[in-house]
């Protein structure tokens, strides 16, 4: 694996117009300071420094998607609502109708648009 290298501004200017200033995966709105860009296929499992594999992210997709695939990502929230449901808290705002889980659909915003 190589070392990371500074992706220079104009690079991630070109990134974050990929979609029209959204996240690729959840479709939140970015800008500069907010956008994170991630490597559709992971740097870590030799995803190249290459503008066709940096996608425009969230912090919080960005995150969460860490090294992983895409499928691997996917499979990862597809069971997410299940998940949220386990602690105590989230069943009981459920119950109340203070919260509502929603599944997944399986489509990333870049996939929508």
């Amino acid at each position: 694996m190589t070392s990371r290298k500074n992706i220079p501004k104009n690079i991630r200017v070109q990134v974050l117009k990929k979609y029209d200033g959204h996240c690729a995966y959840c479709g939140k709105i970015l800008d500069l300071k907010s956008l994170r860009v991630d490597h559709l296929h992971p740097h870590y499992r030799g995803g190249k420094e290459h503008i066709d594999n940096y996608m425009p992210s969230c912090y919080q997709c960005n995150f969460y998607k860490s090294t992983h695939t895409l499928d691997d990502f996917r499979e990862k929230l597809m069971s997410l609502h299940e998940r949220i449901t386990q602690p105590f808290i989230a069943r009981l705002g459920m119950q109340y109708g203070i919260v509502e889980i929603n599944q997944f659909d399986g489509k990333f915003y870049f996939e929508k648009v």
